[in-house]
């Protein structure tokens, strides 16, 4: 578990998702911005770092899209096993959000880190060990991804199939609250994952 930690921590882990169609133009209501309020201690990165979150990721922006951010993964909630072929696995069926699973970060323009939104991430096979239904955020379904064998790119980005979604608490997103990606995230040239149309 050490070494998994250690090659999390240094390597890019990309938990960057495909494009999710019909999502809601809200934006954040009374309880999320409730929940917003109770994730501050973690706009500041150390103090997440200081809490068992990990970089798992570059800097992930599509090219029309828009952008998701660095990826914090705190692997006890995930509650990560070996690999399999190479791809990210996991048991853990957490679905909380205070704190998340994942907290997502954007450069801020001065060489720092600013805190845009957050990812709640399980494992399908883990999650179906225990529940019929697919996993819901406030009634929302989570995105489902898994590879595509026939097509060159890894539509689950070198993960095992799992559910995820993303909530853009502090970050509006024009394409939606629960959008994949946002068009007001942008990776300022550091450290940029690019991902194609797919």
């Amino acid at each position: 578990m050490k070494r998994f930690l250690k090659t999390l921590a240094l390597g890019p882990v990309l938990i960057a998702t495909a494009v999710s169609a019909d999502v809601p133009r809200d934006q954040p209501d009374q309880a999320l911005q409730e929940l917003a309020r109770q994730l501050e201690p973690f706009k500041d990165v150390a103090y997440a770092e200081r809490n068992g979150y990990v970089r798992g990721s570059g800097c992930e922006v599509h090219p029309t899209l828009g952008g998701m951010g660095f990826h914090y993964v705190n692997p006890r909630l995930l509650e990560f096993t070996a690999p399999i072929n190479g791809k990210m696995n996991g048991t853990g069926t957490y679905t909380g959000t205070n704190p998340p699973a994942i907290l997502l970060y954007a450069p801020d323009g001065h060489g720092g880190l600013e805190l845009v939104g957050i990812e709640m991430l399980v494992f399908a096979e883990a999650w179906h060990a225990e529940h019929k239904e697919k996993p819901k955020y406030r009634g929302r379904e989570y995105n489902y991804m898994a590879d595509n064998p026939a097509t060159p790119q890894d539509e689950a980005h070198n993960f095992m199939p799992h559910y995820d979604l993303h909530v853009w608490l502090f970050e509006e997103n024009p394409a939606g609250l629960y959008a994949q990606w946002n068009p007001n995230v942008s990776c300022s040239n550091l450290g940029i994952v690019h991902f194609g149309d797919h």
